[in-house]
């Protein structure tokens, strides 16, 4: 009876290991916030989110903690911008608005010298998507995911600063 019981507990831990791969592959630095420089900005990634910097983009992603998503939570870009506020808010509003043409855009205004751009649109699979420009920083950022992460985008293109 107590070898049934040891093989039933290593078979039991080996099934969580395997649908936890995806948790155990973020490894501990994705347990905590971290303050990372780019572009002459300082963003904070929060807890739980990873983060790459390639070719002048950074994306950052929510990534599923189980075997059984095909994809990441969320995810979004952060990119250095020439483009003026105004030609940047019209880029942005056509190409959120070519996703779903009947949808309607909102601004929204999370802090002086960040202005966000959403769609008022779902798409199939649950993901919505939002715009912000950082016109302090220069910075721009689009999101594509979840709704209840959205207003983790919001905060970190708000929250980011000049580098020291």
């Amino acid at each position: 009876m107590a070898k049934q019981v040891k093989i039933l507990a290593v078979l039991w831990l080996l099934f969580l290991l395997v649908i936890l791969s995806p948790t155990l592959r973020l490894g501990i630095g994705a347990l905590q916030s971290r303050d990372i420089q780019f572009g002459g900005a300082a963003l904070t990634i929060p807890k739980g989110w990873t983060f790459s910097d390639r070719s002048g983009k950074l994306t950052v992603s929510k990534p599923c903690y189980t075997i059984f998503c095909g994809s990441a939570r969320a995810g979004f870009i952060v990119e250095v911008t020439k483009l003026p506020e105004k030609v940047w808010l019209n880029t942005a509003g056509k190409n959120l608005q070519r996703t779903s043409p009947d949808a309607d855009l909102r601004t929204v205004q999370n802090d002086p010298g960040t202005e966000c751009l959403e769609l008022d649109w779902i798409s199939d699979d649950g993901k919505v998507m939002a715009s912000c420009m950082n016109s302090n920083l220069r910075l721009t950022g689009a999101f594509r995911g979840d709704e209840s992460l959205k207003p983790v985008f919001y905060q970190v293109m708000a929250a980011a600063h000049r580098s020291n």
